[in-house]
């Protein structure tokens, strides 16, 4: 066994590992419940109580604007710090709601009372520590208000393609995204294991399609390209769209837009790969970088953000509380169509 290939089993090793890792962490999050509560739990004020109530509204997206102190009839105490009508959006579960708060006060002496009420519908929640009422909230779904927040989707590369057993843990990754493949034999093999995990692929047309039934090269004779063009066509006919690296020098050949018109007269959506995001390069690790991608999706925005398969392992451990708060994620296929490329 060479160094070279030394390195790469113990890096797919390595890429395994965090794949079963992070299935074991999700189930168990999943599935785990909390049953027992600590026996010696800790008091709290109406203060304390009032700011974890909003931190829990706030881990919805919960705009201040809904949240309205509001006294509420036939609720009084001497220990209640305060009363609320929160306007929730109908893309809010309030039983999720529920669960947060229980989540939050789940080691602290909070008692959650929940009780529906009609006319108008609505749930009045209470929050009571040492028996004694703190706060108080009539929550109230409400299609006047949404949560506005970006829409994300992924495509990632640098699947790890050598190993089957590596690739099946990812493929079972419960996140959204498309896979990149680069016309190649190795992909080829995997398309079977692709399509059975029930996941979509996007082709990738660049410098590094070296395999000669594949190749599209400048040198070549316009029927070579063509003849090239129907084997990648045949091959990975189930890809959702291609994708060309506009920085390649296939990009810039004189042969391109022969290619790009093959490509067109069978129907396939080409995409430049400039049109996609990317994680800023910095010394700060894959968590952060995604986190200050987050910060520059605006609530209109629809990006495509392409990663490699070790990072978005990472990322999608980070992508439930972003839905949770109201980002919305989706196939690239779903922005890729309602674009003019």
């Amino acid at each position: 066994m060479t160094k070279s290939s030394f390195y790469k089993n113990i890096a797919l090793i390595l890429f395994g590992t965090v794949v079963l890792l992070l299935i074991v962490n999700i189930l168990v999050s999943k599935y785990v419940d909390k049953d027992e509560q600590p026996k010696h739990r800790e008091v709290l004020s109406g203060i304390e109580i009032d700011k974890i109530f909003h931190t829990a509204l706030a881990n919805y997206g919960f705009s201040t604007n809904w949240i309205i102190k509001k006294k509420i009839k036939s609720i009084s105490g001497d220990s209640l710090y305060s009363t609320y009508n929160v306007n929730v959006p109908n893309d809010v579960s309030i039983h999720s709601l529920l669960l947060e708060l229980k989540n939050l006060f789940w080691e602290d002496d909070v008692e959650i009372d929940a009780e529906e009420l009609a006319n108008p519908k609505r749930t009045l929640v209470r929050l009571i520590s040492d028996q004694k009422l703190k706060l108080a909230a009539e929550l109230t779904n409400s299609d006047k208000i949404k949560r506005e927040f970006g829409t994300i989707a992924f495509l990632v590369n640098d699947l790890p393609l050598k190993n089957e057993e590596v690739l099946k843990s990812f493929l079972i990754t419960p996140e959204l995204f498309y896979a990149v493949l680069t016309p190649r034999d190795e992909a080829k093999k995997r398309l079977s294991q692709i399509a059975k995990a029930n996941k979509r692929y996007a082709l990738l047309l660049d410098d590094n399609i070296t395999e000669l039934n594949f190749k599209l090269s400048s040198s070549y004779s316009d029927d070579k390209i063509k003849k090239s063009i129907r084997e990648i066509v045949g091959t990975f006919y189930n890809a959702a769209f291609f994708i060309i690296d506009d920085r390649s020098d296939l990009f810039e050949s004189e042969k391109y837009p022969l290619i790009k018109s093959e490509l067109l007269k069978r129907g396939i959506v080409l995409v430049p790969k400039s049109r996609f995001e990317f994680l800023t390069s910095s010394k700060v690790n894959t968590g952060d970088k995604f986190q200050d991608f987050m910060l520059t999706v605006k609530k209109s925005d629809e990006k495509i953000l392409m990663v490699n398969a070790q990072d978005f392992l990472i990322i999608s451990s980070l992508i439930p509380a972003y839905r949770k708060i109201g980002y919305k994620f989706i196939y690239p296929g779903d922005i890729i169509i309602k674009r003019n490329f």
